[in-house]
């Protein structure tokens, strides 16, 4: 050893000096690692180099998966044609009613699981909760009141605001929240979804149910609910890995389409609505609950094929799924003119008229989604008051208050 080279002694000193670099992900100190932890930590620091000369790592910014987001896009969109068409009274022919039959058979099933998949981590905590009340609570007192004052100017009713019955698209807020509310007990349950589909369809048998509180639309579109909450992350990935999976995916939804063509004369659109008892059908019971099966089969089918057909990156669809929630309340403002208008526009009974309607929904999402008109019906939307609604939770003597 005293034949060695000095230089060649110190760098080996410092090598043997210098720190072992965490794994990435890591939050413990490096006394406190275990044996397995320390034979995992096989990358040291260079010998020149020491630990408080590295640069900082700055925090994992949480990146937004913009594959949900496109689902949704396409689906809001879909949303407001729909309403579109209905307002517009172009659904009556034959072209529009097979494809406002088509959007309907599975766009809000879609909707709901995609609602249930992003619920799976609810758990009634307050941070949670305060966003339950800012984003759909408090928005749906705000626009069940817009919706009557519309109902005043453009009617001549007397003011005569409902909170019992919700106001046409605004059933979807109430039922979200109701949903969510019970998504601790549907978590522990053995047989979620089977428990949800008896659900559906036993609760119709109620000659009474109707569409109050949305209590219809709860019990009976809770299927697909529970479809996204028992559907995992790598459930999810396999769909998104399918060999083919944009072509299997349009191909059902095609498929769908051409069914819709050729049948939607046969049966009332109002058979996917799911909000009412069977008893408002034509239907006898023992033929209502086949066709309530059946009617729940297809907007799980459509509700898979959606995502399989749904782009994996960024799209034009992508802002407007970000900005979903947003357009779902507004649209129906912009529309309540045409909705409660006396006379139709003559036109609307040309063959063709469900085309141009098409586009005019297509440009009511276009200018909806828009930045600037989001920030400006923000305090409408999602008004700022969480913290007056909710309190802080109080950790035990010694912790912490949770923060939102």
């Amino acid at each position: 050893m005293t034949d060695a080279d000095p230089s060649r002694q110190r760098a080996g000193a410092q090598h043997r000096r210098a720190p072992a670099l965490r794994r990435p992900g890591s939050n413990a100190p490096s006394a406190a690692r275990t044996a397995d932890h320390e034979r995992d930590a096989d990358v040291a620091s260079p010998p020149t180099a020491d630990r408080e000369d590295l640069p900082p790592t700055p925090p994992a910014k949480k990146v937004r998966d913009p594959f949900l987001d496109n689902a949704r896009g396409i689906l809001i969109t879909l949303v407001v044609v729909g309403h579109t068409l209905e307002c517009f009274d172009g659904k009556s022919g034959f072209l529009g009613g097979a494809i406002y039959t088509w959007i309907y058979s599975f766009h809000m099933a879609a909707f709901v699981a995609i609602s249930g998949y992003l619920s799976r981590s609810y758990r009634n905590e307050p941070r949670q909760v305060r966003r339950l009340l800012t984003a759909m609570l408090v928005p749906f007192l705000i626009f069940q009141v817009l919706h009557e004052v519309g109902k005043m100017l453009l009617l001549g009713h007397e003011f005569d605001p409902q909170f019992v019955s919700t106001a046409w698209t605004l059933w979807f807020l109430l039922a979200l929240l109701m949903w969510r509310l019970v998504t601790p007990v549907l978590r522990v349950l053995r047989y979620p979804l089977v428990f949800a589909v008896a659900i559906a369809v036993i609760a119709p048998l109620d000659p009474d149910l109707d569409s109050t509180f949305t209590l219809g639309r709860f019990f009976e579109m809770l299927p697909f609910f529970v479809l996204g909450l028992v559907t995992t992350p790598a459930m999810l990935q396999k769909l998104k890995t399918l060999p083919h999976r944009a072509w299997i995916g349009g191909g059902v939804l095609l498929a769908a389409l051409v069914f819709s063509f050729a049948t939607h004369e046969m049966y009332s659109v109002a058979r996917f609505f799911l909000r009412g008892s069977y008893a408002d059908g034509p239907y006898e019971n023992w033929l209502a609950i086949i066709m309530q099966i059946l009617v729940l089969a297809a907007g799980m089918i459509g509700t898979v094929a959606l995502l399989l057909a749904t782009p994996l990156g960024q799209t034009i669809w992508t802002a407007l799924g970000a900005r979903s929630l947003t357009i779902y309340l507004l649209h129906p403002l912009v529309l309540l003119p045409i909705r409660y208008m006396d006379e139709p526009f003559a036109w609307v009974e040309a063959w063709w008229a469900p085309l141009p309607l098409i586009v005019v929904g297509l440009a009511i999402t276009a200018v909806l989604s828009r930045g600037i008109v989001a920030t400006a019906t923000r305090w409408v939307t999602d008004p700022p008051i969480g913290n007056l609604l909710v309190k802080d939770e109080v950790a035990p003597q010694g912790g912490r208050r949770s923060t939102a």
